[in-house]
């Protein structure tokens, strides 16, 4: 984060330099000693102010708008996942995930979906090769699909509160979020790990097919990048935490994207730590890669 110099606050009085003036009695000195120095306000730099401003006039629909412009148009990323609970045995994963996004310049979708994503698992060997398609529709429940090696044949699915093979990341949480999948209410800003940040809570609708009733995303405001997110379940239970390593903020073309994150599950205590280990950014990708007869080649 690029930090501003602090201004000087204070000017050195040289009393040396000070011309001479009449005695003053000792009893007076004495008294203008012991009275209390009087010094001007410290007034912040014009330019804080202006940001201050800025800051307060955002309401919660703008912040998301902000943190979901802060994204790659399109993406193919490698992560790794390691899984653990209060046992001693940790279980690894690799995924690739593909993603599109359909919106125009104008943030607008240009199909009457947001955006496709592909899963496609390529550890632990005895699933690899399964692959998922995800279409985020507009104003419906998204479309899920499935292709698995042992079947050969790709069948439609429902992943609401499916995990990523038995980790704490659901299909959802891989999936970005659509600012009009939610309302957005700005909550009191926070300092988390000494970063100023946004909090807004986000409340899904019902077309969103959402298995969470309630996000609350701390949000830092530099970049709009969300460094923890906190979810809630149809029971009104806080059942998951997210957090994204600010140290591994890094810029990809036109988005500043956590490399490392870990999710922890409240209830089961369980973890998850995921690291992206390779981002191809804006990658021109065509429909085709999409396409449900091209999933048994993934």
């Amino acid at each position: 984060m690029v930090r501003r110099p602090l201004a000087p606050a204070l000017a050195l009085c040289l009393a040396s330099a000070a011309p001479a003036g009449p005695a003053v009695p000792r009893a007076a000195a004495d008294d203008a000693a012991a009275a209390p120095i009087e010094r001007p306000a410290h007034k912040p730099a014009p330019e804080a102010i202006d940001a201050a401003a800025s800051d307060a006039a955002l309401d919660g629909e703008e912040i998301y708008r902000r943190v979901q412009r802060n994204r790659l148009h399109s993406y193919v990323q490698q992560a790794r996942l390691v899984s653990g609970d209060r046992g001693p045995n940790d279980q690894e994963m690799k995924i690739r995930v593909t993603w599109k996004s359909y919106r125009d310049d104008e943030e607008k979708p240009t199909r009457d979906f947001y955006s496709k994503t592909l899963i496609f698992y390529e550890q632990p060997f005895d699933v690899r090769f399964t692959t998922y398609l995800v279409i985020d529709n507009v104003d419906r429940v998204n479309d899920q699909f499935v292709y698995l090696p042992s079947r050969r044949r790709v069948r439609r699915v429902n992943l609401r509160g499916e995990s990523l093979l038995g980790t704490d990341f659901s299909f959802e949480d891989v999936v970005p979020r659509e600012a009009e999948g939610a309302t957005h209410r700005r909550l009191p800003d926070e300092v988390h790990e000494g970063i100023p940040c946004f909090v807004v809570e986000a409340i899904p609708k019902p077309e969103a097919g959402s298995d969470y009733s309630r996000f609350v995303l701390t949000v830092e405001k530099e970049h709009y990048v969300p460094l923890r997110t906190r979810y809630w379940d149809g029971a009104g239970v806080e059942i998951k935490e997210l957090r994204a390593d600010p140290k591994s903020i890094q810029r990809f073309e036109n988005a500043w994207i956590p490399l490392r994150a870990k999710m922890r599950h409240l209830v089961q205590e369980s973890w998850t730590e995921l690291e992206i280990e390779k981002i191809e950014a804006n990658p021109a990708l065509s429909d085709g890669v999409f396409e449900l007869r091209r999933l048994e080649g993934h």
